[in-house]
């Protein structure tokens, strides 16, 4: 099965790079400024987050003072989350606003799926970009830690690819599911540390961060600014809820698909 889509994903290769470029050129289509909000969108969120955290509530990254690092904490952990929450909140209702690609070029759902989340991961890697650059500017940057970006990278676009799978099959047939995933995913964000470090954690809710499968990843993608890498169980149980969301994903759409094209 998941030889069968990367086949047909490479088969549609271009396509998926068209859609995604597309993808990325609307989003700032009529806009004085252009691409340039792709930097300026993330920069803006970036401040008042640490405006609210760090300088009204006081937040610092343990062992280190002052909010530089505390704001490259922040934002090594927000990014890989803003892209998750975005590539699933788009995948709920894809097939309906791709229905003219579906119904009449009878282009394959999956091809859809990767356009779009290639666009997602393409937009908040360049805020990330730049969050490295400013980390080696400061002398933060941990070279040796760099593997461990991968590893959340992998992690980060399995999971996004199984739930969206997952919710362009179910959104096809549920109006109302937009609504229910984008209540979860704000009950997720609060619910990882993200915005926050783990020593603002009661001690009664710190067994929620070693079942969280949300965690380990952020602890790859902040392992090159913490200068340590990822607590391995925790990587296993991020591991192990990717290889199932991808799973289970799969699993429904394919079940679905045929039922997919003929609702759109």
């Amino acid at each position: 099965m998941i030889l069968g889509t990367i086949a047909k994903l490479w088969r549609w290769r271009r396509l998926v790079g068209e859609l995604a470029t597309r993808d990325f050129k609307a989003r700032y289509a009529g806009s004085a400024l252009g691409a340039s909000w792709a930097v300026l969108e993330p920069a803006i969120q970036f401040a008042v987050y640490l405006l609210v955290f760090s300088v009204i509530l006081g937040m610092r990254l343990e062992g280190r003072p002052g909010m530089a690092a505390f704001g490259l904490y922040l934002v090594t952990g927000l990014l890989p989350f803003l892209a998750f929450q975005e590539a699933l909140m788009r995948a709920v209702g894809l097939a309906h606003a791709q229905a003219n690609l579906v119904r009449h070029v009878g282009t394959p759902l999956e091809v859809l799926v990767a356009g779009g989340l290639g666009a997602v991961l393409g937009r908040h890697a360049i805020g990330y970009a730049l969050a490295l650059v400013v980390a080696a500017a400061a002398g933060t940057f941990a070279w040796a830690q760099l593997p461990w970006l991968a590893v959340g990278l992998v992690l980060l676009v399995v999971a996004a690819w199984g739930g969206s799978l997952l919710l362009l099959a179910a959104g096809a047939f549920l109006p109302d599911l937009a609504q229910l995933v984008g209540t979860a995913l704000l009950v997720l964000f609060y619910a990882t540390p993200i915005v926050y470090t783990e020593r603002y954690v009661p001690g009664a809710f710190k067994l929620w961060l070693d079942v969280n499968p949300l965690v380990g990843a952020l602890e790859s993608f902040r392992a090159v600014i913490m200068g340590n890498g990822p607590s391995l169980a925790r990587l296993a149980v991020g591991a192990a809820g990717a290889a199932l969301m991808l799973v289970v994903g799969s699993a429904v759409f394919q079940r679905r698909y045929w039922a997919i094209r003929d609702v759109v």
